[in-house]
């Protein structure tokens, strides 16, 4: 059974991570329903903002429980949501799945680079992990060099895995194992981390 957390926090040079609330919603739903933004993601996104608290009221459950760990980026010099990450154990409790995006106004300042780093970290050490995998559509390049950057490999093409917007879509499979992230692991350790299991856990 995958580990349960009633908080995390991760802090790097840029950014911090540390669990989405209820109360992002709202700036959430403004930077992710950007065409920018969709256009690199296997979702459309909510229609209504509405839809966007629900959910988010949704993931501190299944950070408890472990189904899931959906984490706000932030500025580490200016608290706000200005994107998301997340870990989601689906296959295998020990092959986490990352997923994430950012708003365009901050994109190209190496924000979502060291978010990637902070949730290897976190995968290898708190999760266990075997592996770390993540997919990009084969248009964008800027998502696959975010995760070479963290020491990721291609693996391969999945080829018209994703049906987006009226055609079959090609994606990256991209992943880092274990013994990879060992080799550097001390490049990955953020400057600070609070870790909460959750109760029972």
């Amino acid at each position: 059974m995958p580990a349960g957390f009633s908080h995390i926090e991760l802090v790097g040079d840029k950014v911090r991570l540390r669990p989405i609330r209820e109360g992002d919603a709202t700036n959430a739903y403004r930077l992710f329903m950007d065409d920018r933004v969709l256009s690199r993601l296997v979702t459309e996104g909510l229609a209504f903002l509405e839809e966007q608290r629900e959910v988010y009221r949704g993931m501190a459950e299944r950070l408890r429980t472990g189904e899931s760990y959906n984490l706000a980026i932030e500025e580490v010099a200016k608290p706000g949501l200005i994107g998301g990450i997340g870990a989601r154990p689906r296959l295998h409790p020990q092959q986490i799945d990352i997923g994430y995006w950012l708003g365009v106004p901050y994109w190209n300042n190496g924000y979502m680079t060291e978010a990637v780093r902070l949730v290897c970290h976190f995968s290898f050490v708190y999760l266990d992990a075997a592996r770390a995998y993540a997919t990009a559509f084969t248009s964008n390049v800027a998502s696959r060099k975010v995760l070479e950057k963290n020491g990721f490999s291609v693996d391969g093409t999945l080829r018209s895995h994703v049906f987006k917007r009226g055609e079959w879509r090609d994606q990256w499979f991209l992943s880092i194992l274990r013994s990879e992230w060992e080799v550097k692991r001390e490049w990955y350790r953020p400057h600070h981390e609070d870790i909460v299991l959750a109760e029972g856990k």
